[in-house]
C-alpha cells in the first residue's frame, strides 16, 4: 500500500566567506532538474550575530512547506551550527563543525592553509576583503570562467569567527552529513575528515574548496541523496 503524500524537503543553501547566492547556481539548477527544492541564502556578512539570524530566518520561512536540509559551505558552518536548530538534516562542505566549549577563533590557525591568510586584506574599520591571490586557493580544480566569475563577485566582508565557543551546536541534535574536499588548498583536509567524523555519514570528493564550480553534480547528487533520506518523498 503506498504512502499518502507528504510535503517535499526543500535544500537551503549557505555559502561560506565573501560568497554569495550565486556561488550555488550550478548545483541548485542540477537539483531542480533531480525534481528536489533548493533556496540560497544571501548571509549580511555584517557580523557573525547577523548572518546567523539570517540562517535561522531561512530556517524559519522553508520549514512550515517542508523538512529543511541545511546545506553549509566553509565559513558557513559557523552559522548553520549556531542557528540550524530547527533545520531538519545538516551537511557540511569543508565546513566548520565546532565542538562545545571550543573556540572557533583559537583554532583557526589550525583549520585553514596558512598560504590563505596571505590572501586577504584589512581594512582599519574592520572590512576585509579577498586579493587576486586568493583565487588559486579557493578555485584551484574550478574551471577558469567560473573562478574569473567568481573573483569579480567576491563581497567584503566585517563577520568574524567567533571567539566565544558555541554551547549547543546545532549538529549535536540534528542529524548530519559532511563533504570532505580532498584537494582542497583552503581549508586542510585533515581538520575537514575530522569533522566528519562527528557526522552520521560523509563523502569524500577529489575536488577544491569549491565543489560547487569544481565538481557541482556530485555534490548536487549527495544532497539529492541526503534530502531523501529525510522519508518524506513517499509514493
Amino acid at each position: 500500500m503506498s504512502r499518502s503524500p507528504a510535503r517535499e524537503p526543500v535544500v537551503v543553501l549557505v555559502h561560506g566567506a565573501h560568497h554569495g547566492s550565486w556561488c550555488w547556481e550550478e548545483v541548485t539548477g542540477r537539483l531542480h532538474t533531480a525534481g528536489v527544492r533548493s533556496h540560497a541564502v544571501d548571509l549580511p556578512l555584517t557580523s557573525f550575530a547577523d548572518d546567523t539570524e539570517a540562517v535561522r530566518a531561512a530556517v524559519r520561512e522553508e520549514a512550515p512547506y517542508g523538512p529543511v536540509l541545511l546545506v553549509a559551505h566553509s565559513y558557513g558552518g559557523l552559522p548553520v551550527s549556531a542557528g540550524g536548530h530547527l533545520a531538519a538534516r545538516l551537511v557540511y562542505i569543508a565546513a566548520r563543525m565546532p565542538l562545545p566549549g571550543e573556540s572557533p577563533a583559537q583554532l583557526t590557525p589550525t583549520w585553514n592553509d596558512f598560504a590563505f591568510h596571505r590572501s586577504v586584506q584589512t581594512a582599519p574599520d574592520g572590512t576585509v576583503t579577498l586579493l587576486p591571490s586568493a583565487r588559486e586557493a579557493l578555485y584551484s580544480g574550478t574551471p577558469p570562467p567560473y573562478a574569473e566569475r567568481a573573483a569579480d563577485l567576491w563581497r567584503p566582508m566585517r563577520s568574524r569567527v567567533p571567539d566565544t565557543p558555541l554551547d549547543d551546536p546545532a549538529w549535536l541534535t540534528v542529524p548530519s552529513a559532511y563533504v570532505v574536499c580532498g584537494t582542497d588548498r583552503t581549508v586542510r583536509p585533515e581538520a575537514q575528515r575530522t569533522c566528519a567524523a562527528r557526522a552520521a555519514a560523509h563523502v569524500e570528493l577529489d575536488c577544491d574548496h569549491s565543489p560547487f564550480y569544481s565538481a557541482p553534480g556530485q555534490l548536487a547528487q549527495f544532497l539529492a541523496a541526503q534530502a531523501a533520506l529525510l522519508g518524506l518523498r513517499g509514493e
